[in-house]
């Protein structure tokens, strides 16, 4: 059995791990080029990476095992964030059992309950935005789907508290690759901006045990629809039910990474639709005619060309098979959301941006891929559909969004997204 790892950059591992983290849409497809795929990059602490992207390779990972191919190893970067028992980073049974409690939050019906909410944040939010003028409109959007998610997970709660977390929190989610880096380094930790990092994520603690204690005291509880609400009543009811701690993590992944990535998605629409007048125009008139199917194929183009999470990772617990290749234990195949999204087979003129590519028809989960996929899929990938629709129709019926200069913006890395490098600069026209 031939187990050798495909060929790969040569580079030392700092740059390795600096490129695949703050540049992935230069670093993955150069390699792509020069290598063919899939390829093999070696970053810090050891970690060695596979990229695929082709079809069958992307299958076959989505496929594969979750005993073998584990999602949360290969998402460590993420644990000083969001602690070791958020979804992102579990395993096995415990992913299993996580998943079961918070699964009925995103049922159907449940995001049906909870377009109202959405509909009413974002009508307050956007009502407070310029009347006209230019705005960066990804820091907008954090402000409001930080909002959203603050409602969806807590309810209505006292107000004055969420004043003073919204800040920390936003500062919180805000770290870039380097911060990420070194969080994982308990040593740094005193030193700037670590130690900033560090106080923030001790302060959301603190308050998310706060909330979590309150809950339990609640004598309305039964009757509250928030996620904290249902997942205290499922730990309450259930002998496998969360523990405080676990409580902590879950909620804490739920607010940084349920606002986030819409944020930053929608921010890439509106620079999509600034510089694409007539496809604005045609959603406004779907959206007076009452539908949504172009709507929708605008947000799929968009997530297609500039997908918020660029790879997934999946850390193999023994050997493992994908497209007839086998690869040791330790390695991580990640497929790569940059490279499925641009692929040629896939997408005729794949750098175009054409939401008629998704009319009609249901996109294929292994070319694309925003939300991952297989027993892993984002959990909160129809709310964020839905949450994406509401904002862009409420936009859209108060403002003509144009472009400021060529419209448009490099990817920029924070956290594990990417984000417009300049916040989605877009000049805002009252209608």
């Amino acid at each position: 059995m031939d187990t050798r790892l495909p060929s790969g950059p040569r580079l030392p591992r700092l740059v390795q791990t600096l490129g695949a983290l703050a540049a992935p849409t230069v670093t993955f497809p150069a390699a792509a080029r020069r290598y063919g795929v899939p390829f093999s990059l070696r970053l810090l602490q050891g970690r060695r990476i596979v990229a695929v992207s082709e079809p069958a390779q992307v299958k076959d990972v989505f496929a594969g095992s979750p005993s073998v191919f584990h999602a949360g190893k290969g998402n460590d970067l993420l644990r000083p964030l969001l602690g070791e028992h958020s979804l992102l980073l579990q395993d096995g049974d415990e992913h299993a059992r996580a998943r079961r409690l918070l699964a009925p939050a995103f049922g159907r019906r449940e995001i049906a309950g909870y377009r109202a909410m959405v509909e009413e944040v974002t009508a307050h939010q956007v009502a407070t935005w310029p009347a006209t003028g230019r705005v960066r409109a990804h820091v907008l959007l954090n402000e409001l789907t930080l909002e959203v998610i603050l409602r969806v997970v807590f309810g209505v709660t006292d107000t004055a508290r969420l004043d003073r977390m919204r800040p920390v929190v936003a500062r919180a989610v805000d770290a870039g690759p380097v911060v990420m880096i070194g969080l994982g380094k308990p040593a740094l930790h005193r030193f700037w901006p670590w130690s900033r990092e560090v106080r923030d994520l001790e302060t959301i603690h603190e308050f998310l045990s706060e909330e979590i204690e309150w809950a339990r005291r609640d004598s309305d509880l039964a009757g509250r629809r928030d996620l904290l609400a249902l997942l205290v009543r499922a730990s309450a009811e259930d002998a496998q039910g969360l523990s405080d701690t676990e409580l902590r993590h879950q909620l804490i992944t739920l607010v940084a990474a349920g606002h986030e990535t819409t944020a930053t998605a929608m921010a890439w629409a509106m620079l999509e639709l600034a510089r694409h007048p007539d496809v604005q125009d045609r959603c406004v008139e779907e959206m007076e005619a009452g539908g949504t199917e172009y709507l929708d194929a605008v947000i799929k183009e968009v997530l297609r060309l500039h997908p918020v999470v660029p790879m997934v990772m999946r850390e193999l617990q023994e050997p493992a098979t994908v497209d007839g290749r086998t690869y040791p234990a330790g390695v991580t195949v990640s497929p790569s959301i940059v490279l499925a999204h641009r692929s040629s087979d896939a997408y005729p003129s794949p750098r175009d941006f054409d939401p008629q590519r998704f009319l009609g028809d249901v996109p294929t989960p292994t070319t694309w891929l925003p939300f991952g996929g297989g027993a892993r899929r984002c959990i909160g990938a129809s709310f964020a559909m839905m949450e994406g629709q509401v904002i862009l129709q409420q936009v859209l019926r108060r403002y003509r969004i144009e472009p400021i200069g060529s419209g448009r913006e490099w990817p920029r890395a924070r956290n594990v997204t990417l984000y417009p490098w300049k916040r989605a600069r877009v000049t805002l026209r009252g209608r």
